[in-house]
Parts: structure tokens; C-alpha cells; sequence
């Protein structure tokens, strides 16, 4: 704030000093109070033009005007952070078979992962930041039916039902909800003795997927 103090005051001391009485001697004005008038005026093209370069500087967009900033916001710092985008697509490159109840599905290869806040290791997404989250899955069995369910800190979230009619067969899901900061995200199992598909990225037909994107911080 003391920059921007500063900023203003190096801005308009022209105005304050030699501009003044300028506009106060200027001949082709009748009366005091047309000076004036035409020095408010000039003050305050100043000043709008001020507030679009703040705002532009203080936020990096180029329609963002200093009225329309959350003062408490401009102080606490956050306008300077950047919006760092969390997102991952997961996929699982092999077939698995004869997974127990609870267990967690691992989706052990990316498609993409930026923030690394998804580990292949074990199928978790890490959430970096609280905020409100999307999450999608797609499950590929061969074996009976059962459900898949998503986890957040341990606690069942969601869940979707994967049929088996008699043959391959999936199921997707898709979710949008809050999610806190550190908590694990993961899919979950729920029967006993299952079977999930996957392949290499370019066998489209045996996918099983999992994704996650930041909507909105909180």
C-alpha cells in the first residue's frame, strides 16, 4: 500500500501545483468557478485513468477497475497470487482382477497431471488447495455387478453402479463438490472378488479412467 501511496502522490503532484495555476490563470476562463470546474474535470480523467492501470497492474486484466476490487482482498495480498490451475486424467494401462471390497482402484498411468497432486503410486489425488472440485470416472469390468465409490478424507461422497449384463460393460460418474485442503481423493471398490479393465492409451475400447479439475478456490 505505501507503493501505491507513493504512485498516487508522484501521479498528481503536477495537479497540485504547477496544473493549478495554470488552470487558475488561464485567460479564456470567465470565473473562478469555470476554473475550478475545469480543473475537477481534469482531476478526475486523471483519476479514471489511474484506476484502469492499477486495476491492470493489480489484478493483469485490462477491464478491472479499482471501485470493483474487495478492499480486504487488495490487502490481504491474494489479488497478486496467480491462479494456478489443478487438473489430472488418469487411466489404468493393465486389467486387474480378484479386487477385494474397499479397495483402491490405481489409475497407474496419466494422461495429464499438472501440479503432480494425483500419485499413480497409489490412485490418491491430493487436493492442493480448498476449493470446489469436479471429478469423473469410468469403470470397465468383464465380472459381476458391483459399485465403485468416491472417496474424500475417508468419507463415501459418491458412488455409481457397475452392471454386468453378460458381457463387457461400464459405468461413468461424474461429481462436483467442496473439497478441503490435504484432503485424499480416491475410487474406491464395493464388492468382493472384481474385475477392472484398462489398456494402453491408444485401446480406447478397455479405458478406465479417473479425473479431477479445480472449478473455484474457497
Amino acid at each position: 500500500m505505501a507503493r501505491l501511496l507513493l504512485f498516487l502522490c508522484v501521479l498528481f503532484a503536477p495537479v497540485a501545483t504547477s496544473k493549478l495555476t495554470t488552470f487558475l490563470k488561464d485567460k479564456n476562463l470567465t470565473s473562478v468557478e469555470e476554473r475550478l470546474s475545469h480543473l475537477e474535470q481534469k482531476i478526475e480523467s486523471r483519476l479514471n485513468a489511474t484506476e484502469r492501470v492499477l486495476g491492470q497492474l493489480l489484478t493483469g486484466r485490462a477491464d478491472v477497475r479499482l471501485e470493483d476490487l474487495d478492499i480486504l482482498t487488495l490487502r490481504s495480498g491474494l489479488l497478486s497470487e496467480r491462479f494456478n490451475p489443478v487438473l489430472f486424467s488418469a487411466y489404468k494401462s493393465s486389467s486387474e482382477s480378484g479386487i477385494s471390497t474397499k479397495v483402491t482402484i490405481r489409475f497407474d498411468r496419466t494422461y495429464i497431471n499438472i501440479g503432480n497432486h494425483y500419485h499413480t503410486e497409489d490412485g490418491i489425488f491430493i487436493a492442493p488447495v480448498s476449493g470446489t472440485y469436479m471429478f469423473h470416472w469410468t469403470i470397465i469390468t468383464g465380472g459381476s455387478e458391483y459399485s465403485t465409490q468416491l472417496m474424500v478424507g475417508g468419507t463415501v461422497r459418491a458412488s455409481s453402479l457397475v452392471p454386468y449384463p453378460g458381457g463387457r460393460d461400464s459405468s461413468s460418474a461424474m461429481v462436483i463438490l467442496s473439497v478441503q485442503k490435504e484432503d485424499h481423493v480416491w475410487i474406491q471398490i464395493y464388492g468382493s472378488n472384481e474385475n477392472v479393465y484398462g489398456g494402453p492409451s491408444f485401446n480406447g475400447q478397455l479405458q478406465s479412467t479417473f479425473s479431477g479439475i479445480l472449478l473455484q478456490k474457497t
